[in-house]
């Protein structure tokens, strides 16, 4: 995000950033914090499981495609604007995250049982318990995005009451608020609203995840 660059509705300008998918392409998202969301999202994926074929990680790539087009419905619904400032539809929104979230929910089941995975807890001779354990860690992931989401709106909710308060404000007012400048928001949204959400990944890879990079 580029200090004092705010498009209409007191929302930064859309400024595109490449990020590279799983398979090796690469693509371009909407701003530095849908960056950043890729980003650590491809990483989590990674680092918590294993895929090997082609097939898979072409399917990793659809995933996060998906979640991040849910990603970013979710913070127009939040802001109830799109980046630029335009009004949104709010139910074709919420339609399109249901698909979104079914497609998801499927695509997720078809790529928890890969070749490599079953062959493995075949090996073991005790795949009921693999499946078990895979449900497992899924429900805690999944309460781990439920968080995410959360914590997200919550911080967009009170950064869309931040910029509306200071654009709909004179300079005493300003002061009084406690961002007398664009410059100002930028700084909390570094200081504050970035750590805060970034925490519970931190979180999450010291009480969850440890253990699971242990077992593979």
């Amino acid at each position: 995000m580029t200090q004092g660059s705010f498009g209409g509705g007191g929302f930064p300008a859309i400024s595109h950033v490449e990020v590279a998918l799983v398979s090796g392409e690469t693509i371009k998202v909407q701003s530095d914090v849908e960056a950043r969301w890729f980003n650590d999202s491809r990483r989590l994926y990674l680092e918590q499981t294993k895929f090997t074929e082609t097939t898979d990680l072409r399917d990793l790539d659809r995933l996060l495609v998906m979640e991040l087009m849910i990603f970013r419905w979710t913070q127009y619904l939040a802001a109830g604007q799109d980046y630029t400032g335009f009004d949104i539809e709010e139910d074709a929104l919420r339609k399109n995250i249901r698909e979104y979230s079914d497609q998801i929910t499927k695509l997720k089941l078809s790529m928890g049982l890969t070749k490599s995975a079953r062959d493995d807890a075949a090996n073991d001779g005790n795949f009921a318990a693999w499946i078990e354990d895979l449900k497992s860690r899924a429900k805690v992931f999944g309460m781990h995005r439920e968080n995410q989401l959360t914590r997200a709106l919550t911080l967009m909710n009170e950064l869309s009451g931040i910029v509306g308060g200071f654009d709909r404000s004179d300079k005493e007012e300003r002061e009084k608020l406690g961002f007398q400048t664009e410059a100002d928001i930028v700084a909390w949204v570094r200081n504050h609203m970035l750590p805060s959400f970034r925490e519970l990944d931190e979180h999450f890879r010291k009480n969850e995840q440890r253990y699971w990079v242990r077992d593979m």
